[in-house]
């Protein structure tokens, strides 16, 4: 099993689900019977189809290929590189039985033996906690894709039916890193977790400040709004954070909404609030946090420039026509896999997005955050955006990371910290964001 697992795609594809909606959806538990032992296991099924977890893998979140279910039985397939585990079971009496196969994607079909396939038993039961839906808000992208997340309101927001709230608190929409990460601040290409995005919002919570966090397309329970690597779009980020921050400010239930872009989605919330503010709907402020201030353009243009001398006039050519919104169908070898076709519609929406020229265009209220431990951006980011945004508020806490984690001057325990829940997000951190959504 961790040999099949070790060998993890980045893209998923596209899944196919048709299931009983009141059967199957929710947080189930179970176990593999391995020759050594059972693995323990977890599946969080959801109208798209599922979410693994193999705790003894150190692997969360990882998006089913396909689903499907008639009645009482159920189907489910994972790809791993090559490979897929395939499970196939029927629900009795609140337990499901059934067995799972591991191999090719042939070697796992129903009456297929497929020499190359193993597998055994598998059990799970539906978990006795299960998410509270007061907590679940779905929003609706301007295409129509319902995407979902997490609300976390101060009790005072959960009056008696037919009251108003004694309290409006502020409102902060956490907006994860790009690529897989997902709404608690995990990615399934990382062994383990962090859960830095869900430490935030319950520290915000002790402090009566409301958050929002959601999987966006392509993580978590939105991984099969990306069924192909060409389908991943920076502007459909953007604008599903305008579109959730419009949902979450007509409900009326906040004084305020502020956009928090983390890491990469630095560039995704200080977008979103520019198109907010161009439409007469202005977030109420913005928190930059941990963000580098170099852009795609930037980096690819540096990596280019410091490449082997021969490959640099095509590197330039490249850079050049995808600039230029024009896809390249064939590359050299040499960057076969950095401008590979199938990124290439991403890099073209990227190549036009500059957190620096971002910062600048935004009017309204900014705070800037960079973690003094922090090893993957720098003292120099930081005051580059310090610069686009002279006026902006700024907070370096003394033991933040990259993931907002309290940690020492170790190394291995900053590192340690991507995957391990158990380090606490910066409480210095949590201040400031407070003090700005609340003065």
């Amino acid at each position: 099993m961790k040999r099949l697992i070790a060998t993890l795609v980045l893209y998923i594809a596209a899944a196919t689900s048709s299931f009983s909606q009141t059967a199957w959806p929710g947080l189930w538990e179970g176990s593999l019977a391995l020759a050594g032992g059972d693995l323990p296991f977890s599946l969080s099924i959801v109208s798209g189809g599922a979410l693994l977890d193999l705790p003894g893998a150190e692997l969360y979140g990882y998006p089913s290929m396909s689903m499907q279910s008639g009645g009482s039985s159920i189907r489910l397939s994972f790809a791993f590189g090559g490979g897929a585990l395939t499970l196939t079971g029927t629900e009795a009496g609140g337990k499901v039985e059934g067995s799972y196969r591991q191999g090719s994607e042939e070697s796992t079909m129903p009456g297929t033996p497929g020499a190359e396939a193993t597998g055994g038993a598998f059990s799970m039961v539906r978990s006795a906690v299960q998410p509270e839906a007061r907590y679940t808000f779905f929003f609706s992208a301007s295409d129509g894709a319902e995407l979902p997340g997490t609300l976390v309101e101060p009790a005072e927001s959960y009056p008696a039916a037919g009251t108003k709230p004694a309290l409006k608190p502020p409102l902060v929409i956490l907006h994860a890193g790009l690529g897989a990460t997902n709404r608690d601040g995990n990615n399934y290409n990382v062994p383990g977790k962090n859960d830095s995005l869900r430490q935030l919002a319950e520290a915000l919570l002790e402090h009566n400040v409301a958050s929002y966090r959601y999987d966006k397309r392509g993580s978590g329970a939105a991984s099969w709004l990306v069924a192909r690597e060409e389908e991943q779009s920076l502007e459909a980020w953007i604008g599903d954070l305008v579109s959730a921050t419009k949902a979450l400010a007509a409900t009326g239930r906040y004084s305020g909404i502020w956009l928090l872009g983390l890491n990469d989605g630095a560039v995704v919330a200080a977008a979103a609030a520019n198109k907010l503010a161009s439409i007469g709907q202005p977030a109420n402020g913005l928190v930059i946090a941990c963000a580098s201030s170099e852009s795609t353009l930037e980096a690819f243009s540096k990596a280019v420039a410091n490449s082997p001398e021969e490959h640099r006039a095509e590197g330039a050519s490249l850079i050049s026509a995808i600039s230029a919104g024009r896809l390249v169908p064939e590359t050299s070898g040499y960057y076969a896999a950095a401008f590979r076709p199938s990124v290439q519609p991403y890099l073209i929406e990227a190549f036009g997005r500059d957190l620096e020229t971002e910062l600048s265009l935004f009017t309204g209220p900014c705070l800037l955050a960079q973690g003094n431990m922090d090893m993957q951006v720098t003292l120099t980011d930081f005051l580059a955006l310090q610069a686009a945004r002279p006026d902006a508020l700024t907070v370096m806490p003394f033991r933040m990371n990259h993931v907002l984690k309290d940690v020492s001057q170790d190394v291995e325990e900053n590192y340690d910290s991507f995957s391990n829940p158990g380090y606490p997000v910066s409480q210095e951190f949590v201040d400031s964001l407070v003090q700005f959504t609340t003065r």
